[in-house]
């Protein structure tokens, strides 16, 4: 049976949200796998007492250190060996669980991913991809976004090679295609840096390794005209925590122009509550939580992790990416493609 390692004590919410998550997860799959729940138990112990959790497949770990979001990563690591992150972990690395999911500390679970699982052969530098929506069907992932703010061109080449492959295999694109970040679409267009990864993209769409289809610019992302979208981690993260940011500037736009239209008796509430009904199921596509988190691409195992965040919905999500990169075997198809290299 799959085993699955959880922080008790990562997110926002924690652990509160944490057990809830995951007593959602068992109860709904039915038992199909074990939960392995780690931290500390003057906190975690009192929460579980209050489900039904007796014919669950759900153990208990306590670990009597928190990673807290604050920690300096590395330094978090080394000292906090007995730490719920670090524990879980070294559950992977003895193969005592097949995956690790956390809402914590992004730099530090990357850091203890790094430290106690360790790289796949042949990958240079682990990523980490984000999901935006776009105006067709499916998806668009953005990689990297925040575990490597500056990277080299054979990095953002490699990190393009790593989500093609989980694209094919982890979400079922047949043909993912892969645009590369720039001010203009150009091959002579933006950094060196760039213009060198433009080349090497070609380079390993000669060889099969992607499906390059050049330069494309912000105003291309939402659109959707590639499913892959390479840059480095600075440009990554703050066009993703942009994205996050759109529902909530929108809907406050939203409010303030209904309660002019309402004063004024242009619209009754009738109205009121069917645009804003209409309004939240347009952006359903920018819900984060349907995912709940997302794997580190290279590390040697599946780590997930999740935004800080996280409600217990996007715990169990989590939880059912971790079973899923697991049954899909992600990480065997990147080490068998890296290792032709």
């Amino acid at each position: 049976m799959l085993t699955i390692a959880v922080d008790a004590m990562g997110g926002d919410h924690a652990p509160e949200c944490v057990v809830e998550g995951v007593v959602k997860a068992l109860q709904e799959s039915s038992n199909r796998f074990e939960i392995i729940l780690i931290g500390q138990a003057e906190k975690v112990e009192p929460l579980l007492a209050a489900h039904d959790t007796a014919s669950l497949n759900l153990r208990f770990m306590h670990a009597p250190e928190v990673v807290t979001m604050d920690d300096i990563p590395a330094t978090a690591v080394k000292a906090k060996q007995d730490s719920s992150l670090v524990r879980g972990l070294q559950l992977c690395k003895a193969k005592q669980a097949d995956a690790f999911v956390s809402a914590g500390n992004t730099g530090a679970q990357m850091a203890a991913s790094l430290f106690v699982l360790g790289r796949l052969p042949g990958v240079l530098r682990p990523t980490i991809y984000a999901y935006f929506p776009r105006i067709q069907e499916g998806l668009t992932n953005i990689v990297d976004v925040g575990a490597n703010v500056d990277c080299k061109p054979e990095n953002l080449v490699q990190f393009a090679e790593m989500l093609t492959i989980y694209q094919r295999y982890g979400a079922g694109i047949e043909k993912p295609m892969t645009g590369l970040l720039n001010i203009g679409e150009e091959e002579t267009k933006g950094s060196e840096t760039l213009k060198q990864a433009y080349r090497l993209l070609k380079e390993a769409d000669s060889k099969g390794k992607v499906n390059f289809i050049g330069n494309i610019e912000g105003h291309d992302i939402l659109k959707g005209h590639a499913t892959i979208v390479v840059c480095d981690g600075l440009v990554g993260n703050t066009i993703l925590k942009f994205g996050e940011s759109i529902p909530e500037f929108i809907g406050a736009l939203l409010k303030q122009s209904l309660e002019q239209h309402l004063v004024s008796g242009q619209i009754d509430q009738n109205t009121a509550k069917l645009t804003s009904s209409m309004f939240k199921g347009m952006l359903e596509p920018f819900d984060v939580e349907k995912f709940g988190g997302v794997p580190f691409l290279g590390v040697d195992g599946i780590s997930i992790v999740g935004h800080g965040r996280s409600s217990s919905r996007a715990i169990k999500n989590m939880i059912y990416m971790a079973e899923h990169m697991v049954e899909k075997k992600v990480n065997q198809h990147i080490a068998e493609v890296l290792a032709e290299e």
